[in-house]
């Protein structure tokens, strides 16, 4: 009869095997995110929260048409003093480099105060923009729970918010890949070539 192993080599073997398996999970990971996370922060590739809201143009919003395209989701209100803007058009030089994949990519500015940005204030606002966001907007509760699922913060009142500036990439599978602070959009060709690793996977 062969001599058993030491106890310490099948640890040493069960430790090998599992740190193999982490390795070859973490070579596919790294695979299927592609460019993804040389500019922005990755996420966990989970179905995207609901937008069961308005846009601005006063229909109801169907998350359907999202099916297929790359989406840049974000949380503001029209009477931010800077930053908002400043996210709007920094999306302007990524859109330029996408190229054909640009008609394939949708923006939408999901307002925090619904109170003044009605649907024509919206619509009147993001029509500054290139390229032009949808708004979407809804009741106040409906608007907190919304932002809330999109891990989005904020505090304030009567046009003076201070809130989370991320803009948060859903894939054509309608699942959230990553997320842009204010800090990650100063590489637009970087940005447009993650948006295009997901409308690639």
């Amino acid at each position: 009869m062969p001599a058993r192993a030491p106890p310490i080599r099948h640890s040493l073997r069960r430790a090998a095997c599992a740190v193999a398996a982490v390795a070859a999970l973490l070579a596919l990971y790294a695979g299927w995110r592609g460019d993804l996370g040389r500019l922005g922060s990755p996420v966990s590739p989970l179905p995207a929260p609901p937008l069961a809201l308005r846009d601005d143009l006063g229909h109801p919003f169907d998350p359907a048409t999202l099916r297929g395209r790359a989406t840049l989701v974000y949380f503001g209100y029209v009477r931010c003093p800077d930053v908002c803007p400043t996210v709007l058009e920094a999306l302007g030089p990524v859109f330029a480099r996408l190229g054909p994949d640009a008609a394939r990519t949708r923006v939408l500015f999901v307002t925090l105060d619904p109170a003044h940005d009605t649907p024509t204030v919206l619509h009147g606002f993001l029509a500054h923009f290139q390229p032009t966001p949808t708004g979407l907007t809804g009741p106040p509760a409906e608007l907190a729970r919304t932002a809330h699922a999109w891990g989005i913060g904020w505090t304030g009142s009567d046009g003076r918010i201070s809130h989370t500036s991320v803009l948060t990439l859903v894939g054509p599978d309608g699942r959230t890949h990553a997320r842009y602070g204010m800090t990650q959009l100063g590489d637009p060709a970087a940005m447009a070539a993650e948006i295009r690793a997901v409308l690639s996977s």
